[in-house]
């Protein structure tokens, strides 16, 4: 979007907001209609300096960052590391800055969402913290919430969201793949038609297909996220819907077993030691590429850029006498191979050739743009791609 501002681009959240009323804009914002329906959302992870130098290089094809340094404790109190610097870059270019909140716990998700008086100072916490930090909004990306507190968790969403709507804030929530209304598994608490009536923008985090945890396969095969992106849109108005984008893959041991999670850089530098090349797989339009190296072999070293020196505060919350109550479950170790036994690799990973087969989907379904996971991981062809998307270049 050429020209934008800071005041526009929330002006277009606040009519999504809102319904789009333009006479329901809170006077000082001039509303703005969305220009092409492509935003651009890219999530920050500040323990990666190469997340620092993506968003430095390519702001200007970046409409909303949602940046990890939220945490979250038992008895709902946040705490954060706030990137100062990273927030008045963004907000110099119009960006709008998203503080994620990630949970991956089972347990603590349920007494989040079902405890009164923890989701209540939750609530309370995450406002107050927008408010306070001058946040454009929140993204809430809970996941591993137990399939019998969907209720719970479509009732705590639309709490946060009037209560952000009232300090005229932006709710964004990240939400797992799926193609249709399954109320079981990973899945199962998330209502999207419900969520679809109070969360402003949604990604659809349509990836991990295949993972860590099984066996090889492409991250975001087409065909699986193109039923993911018809069902989202189905159920949630699709203005809001933000295709998810991934730029990361898995290396499988297929020999003893396990994978690796890597991005680009890590997969050029394997490439290049082992002389050979990705291709792109037609049935799924995911990259792939197979190696051998001995069981001892280290991965290689990929050169990182300096980490950014920027201004951090920090927010730290009182202690919680509150915690899990079940241990933590001791990982069964892999068997070590010996040093010189040769092993067999399967890479796969999403990169640009595989995102300009997604893009157009997002065109297709209607959606209101995309969400890449995550900056720093994509090859250098990427941005040229999501730019001329963005732009409505063919």
């Amino acid at each position: 979007m050429v020209g934008r501002s800071a005041r526009s681009v929330v002006a277009i959240l606040v009519l999504a907001m809102l319904g789009g009323s333009a006479t329901a804009v809170p006077d000082g914002v001039v509303a703005s209609p969305p220009e092409s329906g492509r935003r651009v959302l890219g999530y920050y992870t500040p323990y990666d300096p190469t997340s620092w130098a993506t968003l430095e290089a390519h702001a200007d094809r970046i409409d909303l960052v949602a940046t990890q340094w939220v945490t979250i404790d038992a008895c709902g109190r946040l705490a954060s590391q706030d990137d100062q610097s990273l927030k008045r870059f963004a907000q110099a270019r119009g960006i709008l800055v998203l503080p994620t909140l990630l949970t991956l716990s089972n347990w603590l998700n349920h007494r989040l969402l079902t405890d009164d008086e923890t989701s209540a100072r939750a609530i309370a916490e995450i406002v107050a913290y927008v408010t306070a930090e001058g946040y454009d909004g929140f993204d809430l990306d809970l996941e591993a919430v137990p399939a019998d507190d969907r209720a719970a968790y479509t009732a705590f969403v639309a709490r946060l969201a009037a209560a952000l709507h009232e300090r005229g804030k932006v709710l964004a929530l990240a939400v797992p793949a799926k193609s249709t209304d399954t109320t079981t598994g990973w899945a199962g608490a998330y209502d999207f038609a419900a969520l679809g009536a109070h969360a402003d923008l949604i990604t659809v985090m349509a990836y991990e297909f295949h993972g860590a945890w099984g066996g090889p396969g492409p991250v975001a095969p087409y065909d699986g996220v193109e039923r993911v992106v018809a069902f989202a849109t189905s159920q949630i108005p699709p203005e809001k819907v933000l295709l998810g984008i991934a730029t990361y893959g898995h290396d499988w041991n297929t020999t003893s077993g396990g994978a690796r999670y890597l991005g680009h850089p890590e997969v050029a530098a394997l490439a290049a030691r082992h002389g050979v090349s990705l291709t792109l797989d037609p049935a799924s339009r995911s990259a792939t590429v197979r190696y051998q190296a001995p069981g001892g072999e280290a991965p290689p070293v990929v050169a990182r850029p300096s980490a950014p020196q920027h201004e951090i505060t920090k927010r730290e919350p009182p202690p919680c006498a509150v915690t899990d109550p079940a241990p933590a479950p001791t990982p069964t170790p892999r068997p070590t191979p010996a040093p010189d036994a040769i092993q067999e690799h399967e890479v796969w990973i999403e990169e640009s050739a595989s995102a300009a087969a997604r893009l157009p989907l997002a065109d297709r379904y209607g959606t209101g743009g995309i969400a890449i996971w995550r900056l720093g991981h994509e090859d250098p062809p990427f941005w040229d791609v999501v730019g001329r998307w963005r732009r409505g270049e063919p």
